[in-house]
Formats: C-alpha cells, structure tokens, sequence
C-alpha cells in the first residue's frame, strides 16, 4: 500500500494595512497618467482650435460640383442649409447636389422672398399673389384685392401682409393655409403712412413703422401689435407705440421672439418685451448705413468709407452692445452671417470670410459671377454658387 504523504501547512498573515497602501498609490499612479493624458489632449484641443481660428486660406479644393442653367434674372438665397432660387417665372428648392425638393411656378416681374424657420413666403412688390412652402412643399396661396407693399412670415408660417390703395394702407394677416385670421386699415392722414412691418417669431406679435409729415416736420412711429390675449382689450390691438422726431425708420425686424429692432436713418433701436415691448436701448449714429444685417442673435451696420479709405462695418449685440468694427476694401454687394456664425463680405465676382475673432481667414477673387455663399458642417467646408455651377469646396 502506498504511503500517504503529510504536509505541513503554514498560514501566512496578511499585512492588510501594507496591501491597502500599495493599492492606493498604485491607484494615485494611474489617476495621475490619465489626468496627464487628459490635460494633453485637451492642451492639443486647444492648440488645434486656436490654430484653425487663426489659419488663412487663399485656395481651395473643389469636392462636387452641379452645373446649371441660371438666366440674368436669378437670384438666389439660402433656406434651412439648402438653395432656394427664384426668377420672374418660379421658385425651385434643391439641395446642395442640386437634387430637386420642390418647384413652384409663377409670373413675377421682380419676386421677393421672405424666410423664417421652416417657411418662405414668395410675392411681388405691387403684385396681388403670395405663396406660403415650407421645406417639403406649397402649403398655401393668398390672393389679395389690392397691390401688396410688403410681406413677413414668422416661423410657424403665419403671414402679415401690408397693402395700399387709393391712399389707405390695409394690415392683414393670414395662416399657412391662406386663410385670414385678422384685417385692419391705416389711414395715412391719421396714422401716416407705413414703411415697413415685422412679425415676431411665434406671429402673435407686429410692428409697423409709420412716416409721419404732418405739421411741417418728419417723424415716425413705431406701433406694437399683440394678436394674443393681451392685445384683446387693446383698441385695435395695439399695445404700445412710440414716436421719434426728424426720424425716418424704413426697416424693421423681429430677431428674436422678443427682441425687436428698428433701423433709422439716424439711430437704431431696440426694443424688448413678451408682451408689451418697450424701448431698451438707442444707437446713435454719426453715419449714413449703407446696409444692414442680422439673423437671429446679432445684427450689423455697413458704412461706406470716405474717399480713399475702407469701408466699415458694426456688428452689435441684441443688448445694443457693439461686438465688433471692421474695415474692408471689398467693393461689397452683399454682407451676410453665414449659418456657422462667420460674416461673408461679397463682391460680384469676389468674398472675403471672417471668424468670430475678426480675422481675415478666407479672401478670393472669382474668375465668374458670385450669387452666394453657404457654410458647412466643418470649419472649411462651404458651397459656392457660382455663374452655371454649384461647387462644393474644402479651403486649403
């Protein structure tokens, strides 16, 4: 029989104190590689963003390119990232590819577009028709008895329409559908006469400026509208109402749901409210503005520059707060903010593109005609609309 060996077992102590130290520090160790790490990558982080903020381009590469068939009277704008372009005879929406969305005909001798949010209304300056398409297609049309002076949308598709006949100006107001949701007059020997008007974003509010020459002096005033609950015991809704003397307001715009700004030839204002807006800041201007322009969180002001010098431009906050002062050389058409927050400064046939620092990152002279350009989802991704070619391009 084979024998059964012993053995002896010996227990051995656990220094838990030892073992729990070693854990620690080798805890302590591992927690420091990874903040290590972290604090590089977000040092790199900064570096690149830093760099790419402050990197010029002169080039760029063509990525696609859409040939088309424009005709002089083409113009072009950008609704919700896509093209919307518009002749005297139709609309057609279309996609970056040039990829059709929807088409919309018509006779117009000079169409006007007006956009906000998810909706754009099409008409004409002294025509009587007025189309209401969202992203996907026509939702409505609106056919006035009286020639129309001007239109605005809010982002819902609600429409304000100001027309005039015979002396006296008619404000009405309709849904996306074309169907009427309220109607008033204007008697320019009460009122004055209207120079523009602007519908908040949610349509339950309207401005309207109004050029008064009664008594041998100009002066405008500025009337609130309230469409809501509020405006219900209001004498024909209106809310509120300023006047300002040797002052001509031609332009007014809603740019946030309760921020509304007035441009004049002499100072802009501002004036905030939910419901009752009131007057929160004036801009004195020393200046004649050339153009203004805005979307939904700042606005600007272009000034022709003296003779021999640049031009310049302001750009302000909503608060009234001047942000920024520019000067260029480009013999400007159009200046706009680009829908990634840059300002394009755009020429006929040439732009120039700044970052939020105020820096200079793209200049380029075009061998043809310019109608626009569109942002990208990256920071040197942009779409050129030029003469017969749409080009998708990355700046190098």
């Amino acid at each position: 029989m084979a024998k059964i060996q012993k053995h002896n077992l010996h227990t051995v102590e656990v220094d838990h104190e030892a073992l729990d130290k070693k854990i620690r520090v080798h805890r302590r160790k591992v927690a420091a590689v990874v903040l290590v790490v972290l604090i590089l990558i977000g040092i790199a982080a900064v570096v690149t963003y830093i760099y790419y903020q402050n990197k010029v381009y002169s080039d760029y590469e063509v990525i696609s390119s859409v040939e088309r068939n424009d005709t002089s009277a083409s113009e072009y704008t950008e609704f919700q990232g896509k093209l919307l372009r518009y002749t005297n005879d139709g609309a057609v929406y279309t996609d970056a590819s040039g990829a059709l969305i929807w088409n919309q005909t018509y006779e117009m001798d000079h169409p006007m577009v007006e956009t906000r949010g998810n909706y754009v209304a099409i008409y004409e300056l002294g025509g009587t028709q007025v189309y209401i398409l969202d992203t996907v297609n026509l939702q409505g049309s609106i056919h006035t008895t009286m020639p129309v002076q001007k239109v605005s949308i809010a982002s819902q598709g609600t429409v304000a329409i100001l027309m005039e006949n015979d002396g006296t100006s008619y404000l009405q107001l309709y849904d996306k559908s074309g169907d009427q949701l309220a109607a008033g007059e204007l008697h320019v020997q009460n009122s004055g006469y209207p120079l523009d008007l602007a519908l908040s974003e949610n349509g339950e509010k309207m401005a309207v400026s109004m050029l008064d020459i009664h008594g041998g002096t100009v002066k405008t005033v500025v009337a609130f509208y309230n469409f809501g609950a509020v405006g219900q015991n209001a004498i024909d809704k209106i809310v509120s109402s300023y006047k300002y003397e040797d002052v001509v307001i031609p332009q007014i715009r809603y740019l946030a749901q309760d921020t509304m700004v007035a441009f004049g030839d002499n100072k802009v204002i501002l004036f905030t409210g939910a419901q009752k807006p009131v007057e929160s800041k004036v801009i004195e201007l020393k200046d004649e503005v050339k153009s203004i322009f805005y979307n939904e969180n700042q606005f600007g002001l272009v000034y022709d520059g003296e003779k021999g010098s640049s031009n310049r431009l302001e750009i302000y906050q909503l608060s009234g707060e001047k942000r920024q002062e520019l000067n260029f050389d480009i013999d400007d058409k159009k200046v706009e903010i680009l829908d990634n927050g840059e300002l394009c400064i755009q020429g006929e046939d040439s732009c120039e593109i700044y970052n939020a620092k105020g820096i200079c990152k793209f200049k380029y002279q075009f061998k043809e005609y310019l109608y626009k350009v569109l942002s990208g989802n990256m920071q040197t991704d942009y779409t050129f609309i030029l003469e017969g070619e749409t080009q998708k391009v990355k700046l190098k």
